[in-house]
């Protein structure tokens, strides 16, 4: 028995050593990788959050840029039946005052009448003492009546163009009230998106905001891959329609400067356009303060914080079949300053601003 204790012993103690290094193990295996499965999973949904996030606000910022060009239109339209309605009214009154000088004259020729008693055809024969006399008393009556006939004829005509101007008037009225409810409509609609836009924003956890910016680098990469075939696919188009003198690829490739050097000044569209990078995106902006995509290329157009048209009107300018910077990039809800190699400089995005990239899928060059 004295043998076999110590041999129970050692066993036991080597079982136990055993167990608790097994135990340890799987304690370490517990640890590890129970960590990483949590975090596998965490970071695959931080990636379909962002994705999700990029699509929403890409939909929500096409919404804004569509938004801001139907705001455009209407206030445009608003503002020419305005001056349609002001003109009208200005000849209204200028009708108004020719008519009552009119009445006056016809009053007075008519008291002129009556005072007289008017004259007669027997009574220029019987009064006339010779035919000469007789031919001149009768041409002068028949002028005097004449005179008086055009009068009404001229208050008639009169009255006609008042009663059509007051037409043009009201409709023109009516247009105007329409196209400023539409845009007021606009605007509403506009607001809301921009409030849904900033709550995708504040939702977005830090992971998710850094995986956002990422998926947002590698979208503009892959269109970057495609802005000089969209650029030279337009130079053919306006080519084909007979205008410019050719699109010349080696001439538009010079690298454009980079987005983080510093630009003063102002004194044609390029660098007016340069002096906007890091505005901030505002829908509806001209500046200075921040602007939407056709308020920036409007602006840059014409150096003044007035709206010179929007993405439709941009739409119907002549193609360019010789891209130079300085020509605009379009199609029908974005735009920005082309400033070659690919590149415009544009309002990109709600929450990013005026910013250097590629010309964009479905864009045309043209030129103001």
């Amino acid at each position: 028995m004295q043998h076999t204790t110590p041999t129970i012993s050692s066993t036991l103690k080597k079982a136990g050593a055993a167990l608790t290094a097994l135990l340890f193990v799987v304690a370490v295996v517990a640890i590890v990788s129970a960590p990483r499965s949590a975090f596998a999973v965490t970071a695959a949904e931080k990636q379909a959050e962002a994705e999700e996030a990029l699509a929403n606000l890409n939909a929500m910022q096409e919404t804004l840029d569509r938004l801001s060009a139907e705001y455009g239109e209407a206030l445009a339209a608003q503002e020419a039946a305005e001056a349609s309605r002001d003109e009208a009214e200005k000849r209204i009154n200028e009708l108004n005052v020719q008519i009552a000088d009119v009445q006056e004259r016809l009053g007075e020729r008519a008291r002129e009448m009556y005072r007289s008693g008017g004259v007669s055809f027997l009574e220029i024969l019987l009064g006339a003492s010779s035919f000469e006399e007789f031919a001149t008393t009768y041409d002068a009556v028949n002028k005097f009546n004449q005179s008086d006939a055009d009068l009404i004829e001229q208050q008639r005509s009169l009255k006609a163009e008042a009663e059509e101007q007051a037409a043009i008037y009201d409709a023109q009225a009516t247009i105007a009230a329409e196209k400023s409810a539409e845009a007021e409509a606009a605007a509403e609609q506009a607001q809301a998106t921009v409030a849904e836009m900033q709550a995708t924003y504040d939702s977005l956890s830090a992971e998710a905001a850094q995986l956002l910016e990422e998926e947002r680098k590698a979208q503009e990469a892959a269109e970057a891959a495609r802005a000089a075939a969209i650029v030279a696919q337009s130079a053919a188009a306006a080519e084909e329609s007979g205008g410019g003198s050719g699109y010349n690829a080696a001439a538009d490739s010079t690298p454009v400067v980079s987005e983080g050097a510093v630009y003063e000044g102002g004194s044609d569209t390029v660098s007016r356009a340069y002096a906007c990078l890091g505005a901030p995106y505002v829908w509806g902006g001209v500046g200075p303060g921040g602007y939407d995509c056709s308020g920036l290329v409007s602006y840059c157009l014409t150096g003044s914080h007035t709206r010179l048209g929007t993405t439709y009107t941009f739409m119907n300018w002549p193609q360019v079949s010789d891209p130079q910077p300085g020509d605009i990039c379009v199609n029908w809800t974005h735009t920005g300053i082309y400033i070659g190699g690919g590149q415009m400089i544009h309002a990109a995005d709600y929450g990013i601003g005026v910013i250097i990239g590629p010309v964009q899928s479905g864009m045309i060059i043209v030129r103001y």
